[in-house]
């Protein structure tokens, strides 16, 4: 009965991660970078109209590589250089921030009705 009880647990963990995994790489992913620096949105670029790669300076202490499709952070002046090593993001997932600098980099759908993240619950 253990064993059973212990098995049925297993195979809907791995239902549930499979599921997951396939919502997230089967989710349409946006292509509007939102760049905000202190709160303030100070630029927005159109990820899909992108021919030529080209960096941004943002603030005193950044810099945003803007390619066709992804946005990363290319250098900043912080300590821990997270921002940095996080490298290019594709989609709204998981932005990219510099807290010692207040940049964030975010990704927006262009679809509206494109959900900005899927939190794996059940619907009825």
């Amino acid at each position: 009965m253990q064993k059973r009880l212990i098995f049925g647990f297993l195979l809907l963990l791995v239902i549930g991660i499979v599921v997951s995994v396939y919502l997230q790489f089967s989710m349409p992913y946006g292509s509007v970078a939102q760049i905000f620096l202190d709160g303030e949105l100070v630029e927005q670029i159109d990820l899909d109209a992108v021919s030529v790669p080209y960096e941004l300076q943002v603030g005193e202490g950044n810099i945003v590589f803007v390619e066709s499709g992804a946005i990363s952070m290319h250098s900043a002046d912080c300590p821990d250089q997270l921002c940095v090593r996080q490298g290019k993001i594709t989609g709204g997932v998981y932005p990219i921030v510099c807290l010692p600098n207040r940049v964030t980099v975010k990704i927006l759908s262009k679809n509206e009705d494109a959900p900005d993240v899927i939190a794996g619950g059940v619907t009825s």
